[in-house]
């Protein structure tokens, strides 16, 4: 009888345990809910996109530019001169001499060609490439804060998880106590039930230092608002339907922000070669001077003088200076055009691995919800049901919920390392796709 009254003791008090956990649960979550105090990934890319320092340093930079092609498109100021030319020397007199002449003129200087508006052109191709790389930048940031979401998200839960598998591990310890009090096991159960309750401790501490550091990173984007709990649910992301070879996918990344900067740099090269081309012409100034004689010293009156000049560049020597300079520009043309293919190749690689990694923890999901979940469960009854019945033994009850517990663990991990490789594929076909809608 007292066997027979301890094994059912044990059956309540774990059952006991389990519906406390559950209503402990359900009475935290509207807190949360409540006080509307909980931050959604919507909310979280928002803030991060609204004055993000690097985005609006970057959109500085655009006007700036454009201010800049303004300026480049108009010619260099005119040059004032003065001047007394054939002052004698013997008397400094100005009115000694016929020559003596006091000087004012106006010089203006002419670019070659139309390198004024080649020139601001390109300024203007400049300017659209930061306006593509402050695209790149949000899509790069709104990928960098989910992952960090769904990272925080994970250890959060898994926190979660353990927590409530303590309360049931410190009610196996007092079992195993009351047992052994008894003289019905041994001490090393009891050191194994204690061991395995301080390990989760740990693992509970180190989940704290990994939910701290996803948070402050988090915090770079979006600031205080990283300290805020999350939505409890898990966002739903809808993938276009993609076929998985590097010629189909290619030309659809031809719209990428990070293929539009190679494109953007390759229109400024393109007028940075025909500035080159420019400079074969000659450049050309003209200039008008007015010359003031004073009276002789008997009080005849002197004549005025007006010359007006031209002057003309002569691009005679062009081996070491226009030819070098314009193969240069073709260089750097032809570097960008190699780059360009790099980078469409680099895109679509990272891209087929995403997808090959996404199909693979989604069946891996699928496993664990389907396989993995209910046999571990029935394992861990199986063996307690054992133990109850002084059929089995403790170590082999240890065992069992420890790999339940991981498994749940493991389940969870899988299920956001699955979204967060949706986020990188999200990433890439963000600017090909529109069906990448957050839906709950």
């Amino acid at each position: 009888m007292p066997t027979i009254f301890l094994i059912l003791n044990k059956k309540i008090s774990i059952r006991i345990m389990r519906l406390f956990i559950a209503l402990l649960s359900l009475l935290c979550v509207p807190i949360v809910y409540a006080n509307n105090e909980f931050l959604t990934i919507q909310q979280a890319e928002q803030l991060a996109l609204d004055n993000e320092p690097g985005i609006v340093a970057q959109q500085w930079q655009v006007k700036a530019l454009s201010e800049k092609a303004i300026a480049d498109g108009q010619l260099a100021d005119p040059q004032l001169q003065l001047g007394i030319s054939n002052l004698p020397t013997d008397s400094f007199a100005f009115d000694q001499e016929n020559m003596t002449q006091f000087k004012v003129g106006i010089a203006q200087r002419f670019p070659a060609g139309d390198s004024l508006k080649i020139k601001q052109q390109k300024t203007l191709a400049d300017a659209k490439v930061i306006e593509t790389k402050t695209a790149d930048r949000k899509l790069m940031i709104i990928k960098k804060v989910r992952l960090h979401y769904l990272e925080i998200y994970y250890w959060e839960r898994a926190y979660q998880t353990i927590v409530e598998n303590k309360q049931f591990f410190s009610q196996l310890v007092n079992i195993v106590q009351s047992l052994f009090t008894l003289g019905r096991n041994n001490q090393q159960d009891l050191i194994r039930a204690q061991l395995e309750l301080d390990k989760l401790d740990e693992r509970l501490n180190r989940i704290k230092q990994k939910i701290y550091i996803q948070r402050y990173q988090l915090s770079r984007w979006i600031g205080e608002k990283a300290q805020l709990p999350l939505q409890d649910k898990l966002p739903k992301w809808q993938l276009p339907t993609l076929d998985n070879q590097q010629e189909t996918l290619i030309p659809q990344f031809f719209h990428h922000p990070q293929v539009q900067i190679i494109d953007k740099q390759l229109a400024a090269t393109r007028q940075s070669i025909a500035l080159a081309k420019e400079q074969y012409k000659s450049a050309w100034g003209v200039n008008v001077n007015y010359a003031y004689r004073d009276n002789a010293p008997n009080g005849r009156e002197r004549a005025d003088f007006i010359s007006a000049g031209v002057s003309i560049d002569l691009p005679l020597f062009t081996q070491h200076r226009q030819d070098k300079s314009l193969l240069a520009k073709e260089y750097q043309y032809q570097a960008l055009k190699d780059k360009r293919l790099e980078t469409l190749r680099q895109l679509v690689a990272q891209l087929q691995e995403e997808l090959a990694s996404e199909m693979q923890l989604s069946e891996r999901h699928q496993l664990y919800n389907t396989v993995l979940l209910p046999k571990s469960k029935q394992q861990s009854e199986a063996a307690l049901l054992a133990y109850q019945s002084d059929r089995g033994d403790f170590a082999d009850v240890m065992r069992a919920y420890i790999d339940d517990l991981n498994i749940h663990l493991e389940e969870k991990r899988l299920a956001v390392d699955h979204l967060k490789s949706k986020a990188k594929i999200l990433y890439f076909t963000a600017v090909f796709s529109t069906n990448n809608r957050i839906e709950y």
